[in-house]
């Protein structure tokens, strides 16, 4: 019954992610919805909303009443971001309605910590980053799904380099910033942007129009390590270049990946953006690897098969229990 028909209600839409698998599940004749309860500044895609407004205790309550009612019909819940502290919707989906509930880590929550609480109510636990397995042994890695995307990589247009500063302090944005201006006051000819939390479709048409992605540039700490993330991913399924610290210990993870990295520092990101710059149709040429990575490695088509089967793996339990 479910290996070919399910209802599926994704719960917040963290960089796109609910959305591509949404997408993927219903191409596979599902039913699937992302439903946002937190609002989201960046207008990733969704279907419902159900936004706490957390004015007061009994205002939450009544949001999650309302989530409740909504999720009746659904046969599994997709929770992205972890669980806090007031999520009392999802207590309620567990404890109440007894849906089966993936719970799916990407990065923050597990690292600041806040959402990390009622684990127990998860049946299976997905990361979508290999770190996160630290935090969560046994949970289940699947990389962040990536879309399909149009082409473009103009070798007649000026070289544009595009970073987007969804979290600054992360991205190293500030050094990227400065790194740059000086690039600029060199003479090097090229022009830049710095897309500071702008809206994910606006951040695509910027993206498209650029020829290089300079992703983000930190130095690793074992809190924080340094992994490709789906910014990079979407710039190579449109055929750019993507420039990135990367922390060696997880690049297995991603065998093949034509990504340009770097070490964590000013000289290191000024001589790869000079190197890109001056050499467009060598640049064309990795964009065009990087594209067919994604396809390969990142297609939502493709990772939405294993999530399908954890969602059985879930259900299958709860049955065996009833």
């Amino acid at each position: 019954m479910y290996a070919s028909e399910m209802n599926i209600l994704h719960m917040e839409n963290q960089a796109g992610v609910a959305n591509q698998l949404a997408q993927a599940q219903r191409r596979l004749g599902h039913h699937a919805v992302v439903m946002e309860t937190w609002f989201n500044t960046l207008n990733e895609p969704h279907d419902v909303e159900f936004y706490y407004t957390h004015e007061s205790l009994a205002a939450d309550l009544r949001n999650a009443r309302a989530i409740l009612r909504y999720a009746r019909d659904f046969d599994v819940v997709h929770l992205h971001g972890g669980i806090y502290w007031k999520r009392f919707d999802a207590v309620a989906i567990k404890l109440l309605l007894r849906k089966p509930m993936i719970v799916h880590y990407h990065g923050s929550e597990t690292r600041d910590g806040y959402g990390m609480r009622y684990q127990f109510l998860a049946d299976r636990k997905l990361v979508s980053r290999p770190d996160l397995l630290k935090w969560h042994p046994g949970a289940k890695y699947v990389p962040n799904p990536v879309g399909e995307h149009p082409y473009r990589f103009d070798l007649d247009a000026r070289p544009r380099v595009l970073h987007m500063a969804t979290n600054r302090k992360a991205k190293g944005t500030d050094l990227i910033e400065r790194c740059l201006k000086e690039l600029e006051q060199e003479g090097l000819d090229f022009e830049y942007a710095i897309l500071d939390r702008v809206p994910h479709p606006r951040a695509m048409e910027e993206l498209f129009r650029s020829h290089i992605l300079i992703d983000q540039v930190i130095a690793p700490t074992e809190r924080l390590p340094s992994i490709i993330g789906v910014a990079s991913f979407e710039a190579m399924a449109m055929g750019k270049v993507a420039i990135s610290t990367f922390d060696e210990e997880y690049r297995h993870h991603y065998p093949g990946c034509p990504e340009v990295v770097i070490a964590p520092d000013a000289e290191a990101l000024k001589q790869a953006v000079r190197d890109c710059v001056g050499n467009l149709p060598a640049m064309k040429e990795l964009g065009l690897k990087g594209r067919d990575y994604v396809r390969c490695h990142h297609s939502a088509d493709a990772i939405v098969k294993d999530v399908l089967a954890t969602y059985e793996e879930a259900m299958s339990r709860r049955s065996s229990r009833a």
